[in-house]
């Protein structure tokens, strides 16, 4: 009796050791998929970035001469002759600067940053510059363009100041043809368009708009006592907005003969809007009506002061015979509430 208990026993110790065992091996297994579905998704996600990776950067010698070709062809709509970064010297522009070793220096709207050169565009760098173009205006005056890469998204930078700061170019052929090269599509280059109102020069006195420096354009602020006042500006025109909402816009041409003196007012008129403008040195603008015979015209300043530890971009604005500065237009609207009662040393005030 005593053998067959001991007998059963075994059996059943046995049976619970297997059954033990069976179990322990089920949850191996299951941890086992689990760790292989996670791979998997993992490696699905990453694909793009391994595409990248076995590239070894994001700009190479394709979309390199892309862009060569592309500014070669863009510089003749433009009547601008650009001169390329070799990869080895120094770009030495008519403003004074040294590219790409002066990035080390650089801001961008105002705003200390990271740039510099990077031929992969691979860097860690806010801005990872992979080409560098530039034209010298005069002897003294220069537009120069950073391409590069920040994060991975392709953005044109622009420097037409006598300093170093830089900021985003408007101009939209440059920002949408820099997108295509990167991503490798087709390249397509426009002439500039000519607006309705500038098809009505039939008198032959007009030649062209008058481009603004690009540092100038944008969305500007000036607070004062009659309120907050705006000023826009694009490639070719300007508009003032006044505290109360009123409006003067104006769209800038190039005069080539004598302002006439017996204009009809139905031509007046037709041409209310015309400024005959000019540009002042690298980073100005003045303008007159466009029948205006007596009197003082607009003027226009890009400037750079620094504020709360930060060099900001302005846009000095005065109307007259002089070049003395009646407001400061600032490029927010915070700014120009912080600083609406501030006055510089190096702005020539009219009061």
């Amino acid at each position: 009796m005593k053998k067959l208990t001991i007998i059963s026993s075994v059996i059943l110790s046995s049976l619970l050791i297997l059954t033990g065992c069976g179990s322990n091996s089920s949850k191996k297994s299951n941890v086992t998929s689990k760790v292989k579905v996670v791979k998997q998704s993992s490696s699905k996600k990453s694909q793009k970035g391994v595409a990248k990776k076995k590239s070894g950067s994001l700009w190479n010698n394709d979309k390199d001469s892309h862009l060569e070709d592309f500014m070669k062809q863009w510089g003749e709509v433009m009547n601008q002759t650009y001169t390329k970064y070799d990869g080895t010297n120094n770009i030495q522009t008519a403003s004074g600067m040294n590219y790409p070793q002066d990035f080390n220096s650089a801001t961008v709207n105002g705003q200390n940053i990271s740039m510099a050169w990077d031929k992969k565009g691979t860097g860690k760098n806010d801005y990872n510059v992979v080409a560098i173009y530039n034209y010298n205006k005069s002897s003294s005056s220069s537009i120069t363009y950073a391409f590069t890469l920040a994060d991975g998204e392709p953005i044109v930078l622009v420097n037409e100041g006598s300093g170093n700061n830089w900021s985003e170019t408007k101009n939209k052929s440059l920002r949408e043809n820099f997108v295509n090269i990167f991503d490798g599509k087709a390249t397509h280059v426009e002439k500039p368009k000519v607006s309705s109102s500038s098809s009505t020069q039939s008198s032959g006195d007009g030649e062209g708009y008058v481009t603004t420096p690009e540092a100038m354009r944008g969305t500007w602020y000036s607070k004062g006592e009659d309120g907050m006042k705006k000023l826009v500006i694009s490639e070719h025109e300007i508009t003032l907005i006044s505290a109360d909402g009123e409006t003067n816009h104006a769209v800038l041409y190039k005069r080539t003969k004598d302002t006439p003196s017996d204009v009809s007012e139905s031509e007046r008129q037709s041409k209310e809007e015309w400024r005959s403008a000019g540009n002042i040195g690298a980073n100005g603008i003045s303008m007159r009506g466009w029948y205006q015979l007596q009197g003082g015209g607009e003027h226009f300043f890009t400037h750079e002061e620094e504020i709360n530890g930060q060099k900001v971009p302005l846009v000095l604005y005065g109307f007259g015979a002089n070049d003395l500065t009646d407001y400061v237009y600032y490029p927010s609207e915070d700014l120009a509430n912080q600083q609406s009662d501030a006055k510089y040393d190096d702005i020539n005030y009219k009061f």
